[in-house]
């Protein structure tokens, strides 16, 4: 072996186990679901960039350009020298990602660690007997490194079904023999989970709860759930549902078989799977049509089309507002005031009213905070238990938390970017009288409505926002084009999370605030913090 023939493949296989670390890792964000990552690829600049970036396009050139090398063969070692250093310079992104901890890599589960290892086994194979010539076939099998991955992610969605089944079986089996177990269910495009972290955290004053954790809202996460931590001695399993398409949600309610049904919100968040704002509302509202005959279902009023959905339900029904006069209403919130670490509001149900203080931050979340107090007043929890429970609340993690350094306020918002989440952080940034810097991923998976939510979202941060700082190119035209329509001059930057991290440090002073939305903009405030 040549000494150049030793580096090409040294920063060959630096790249190559950098290509599989990636693709494993972005395949588990997308919970190895096929219809999600289509939506990635087809709808985003990032997802398209895997296949027509001009660095993807340069390696197709060389692949093509090897036709020269065949008839002119003293060409062949300048062509090996131009492949060597193509690799060179992607090794060297590889050792500066590994530098800055932006290098992308799966969560080791049992599944990853395989579908890993099989694919480091298989281009391994494939390097170490090349079918053609080293230099080119190292540029094909850069090309198809992500076909294996995809292949072996296909052939483990097989035995997955067959442990899912078997998992989902015996969670049915378990939640069948607690016969006085209270199911309640919580669903929506956004704020499940919130809502199911205060409705837990309220009635465990009283009862011995059970909830799903983290984002273990699917059918396995949760039988994983009722297996690992269902007790004879619980007395209400407080379920979070999740769906990308419809008779997912149907299928979790046959599994817990649920008495109440919550649903927070229907937006387009994930439109472009469940292919149509009407699939997203049926696929919701599966939840109500589970309930027995004398289940209780419980809407949201201050969304459009839970409301309408409330209005459509012939079964025990209840109607939460806030800041909003509905005559039908159960429970409504009113004078809402918004401090920088707090949250108060005055509950108004029946004939009496109680003023509450919550330690979470964002006056929408009141509207999350609603369908548990009602809650624990028709458990027939006691006022003081209700105001002790909402005094000392913990929000879920990486929504809305508050950090604080050096005088400068950073806001954790990083667990999911909707538009409803960002005008939420928004309306809550305008209570700051310094400069405002707004760190945002640009949104997924909201189908055709994509371009048209970015421009909104564009204008309503420029009406707040001094900077915003994008963690990719994706709706980038969308999103400028908005922020010219908007009341104050904004200046947008994109940059990888180093560059963030150093914007913001060189950037702001005491009194500011930093809004971190979406999980890409977690990167540089874990390394900040």
């Amino acid at each position: 072996m040549s000494i150049l023939s030793f580096f090409t493949s040294l920063f060959f296989g630096i790249w190559i186990t950098r290509n599989i670390l990636f693709w494993i890792s972005l395949w588990q964000t997308k919970e190895y679901r096929f219809d999600r990552m289509w939506a990635h690829i087809k709808d985003t600049e990032q997802g398209r960039g895997l296949f027509l970036s001009p660095l993807l396009l340069l390696k197709l050139l060389g692949i093509f350009a090897y036709g020269f090398v065949i008839y002119e063969n003293s060409l062949l070692l300048s062509y090996q020298v131009l492949i060597g250093l193509l690799f060179l310079y992607q090794a060297k992104d590889v050792f500066l990602e590994v530098r800055s901890h932006t290098l992308k890599r799966p969560v080791f589960t049992p599944k990853a660690f395989v579908i890993f290892l099989l694919s480091i086994i298989v281009a391994s194979v494939f390097f170490f007997l090349p079918f053609l010539e080293e230099s080119l076939w190292f540029l094909i099998l850069d090309r198809i490194v992500p076909i294996f991955v995809a292949l072996f992610i296909f052939f483990f969605s097989f035995p997955t079904e067959l442990y899912r089944d078997f998992q989902i079986g015996k969670a049915e089996e378990k939640i069948r023999r607690n016969k006085k177990l209270l199911t309640i269910g919580i669903t929506g495009s956004y704020g499940k989970s919130s809502t199911k972290e205060y409705v837990a955290q309220i009635l465990r004053k009283k009862f011995r709860v059970l909830k799903t954790k983290g984002t273990n809202n699917t059918a396995i996460g949760v039988a994983n759930t009722i297996l690992a931590g269902l007790q004879q001695a619980t007395e209400i399993f407080v379920v979070e549902m999740g769906a990308y398409k419809r008779g997912e949600i149907a299928q979790i309610c046959r599994i817990v078989h649920p008495k109440i049904g919550i649903l927070t919100a229907v937006n387009k968040q994930h439109v472009s799977l469940f292919g149509s704002l009407e699939n997203t509302i049926a696929t919701k509202y599966e939840l109500i049509d589970s309930l027995p005959n004398n289940g209780l279902a419980i809407f949201n009023g201050n969304n459009i089309n839970t409301d309408n959905l409330y209005l459509k339900t012939d079964k025990r029904k209840v109607l939460y507002v806030c800041e909003k006069s509905v005559k039908n209403a159960q429970i409504v919130a009113t004078n809402v005031q918004v401090k920088k670490t707090s949250v108060s509001f005055t509950i108004v149900y029946r004939k009496k009213k109680i003023r509450l203080q919550a330690p979470v931050i964002g006056s929408h979340t009141v509207e999350n905070i609603l369908p548990a107090i009602y809650l624990g007043l028709y458990l027939h929890m006691k006022d003081e238990e209700i105001r002790d429970a909402v005094s000392s609340f913990t929000p879920p993690q990486h929504t809305m938390t508050r950090h604080e350094l050096g005088g400068v306020s950073l806001i954790d918002d990083t667990f999911n970017a909707n538009p409803q989440s960002v005008l939420a952080a928004l309306l809550y940034m305008s209570i700051y009288t310094e400069k405002k810097i707004l760190v945002m991923q640009p949104m997924i998976e909201l189908g055709k409505d994509a371009h048209l939510e970015h421009k909104r979202i564009g204008k309503a941060v420029a009406d707040v926002c001094d900077y915003l700082l994008l963690t990719n190119n994706n709706y980038r035209k969308d999103i400028l084009e908005g922020i010219k329509k908007g009341e104050k001059k904004c200046h947008v930057y994109i940059g990888s999370a180093l560059e963030i991290i150093k914007f913001i440090e060189s950037h702001t002073k005491k009194g500011d605030v930093v809004v971190f939305e979406g999980k890409e903009a977690g990167l540089p405030l874990e390394k900040i913090l």
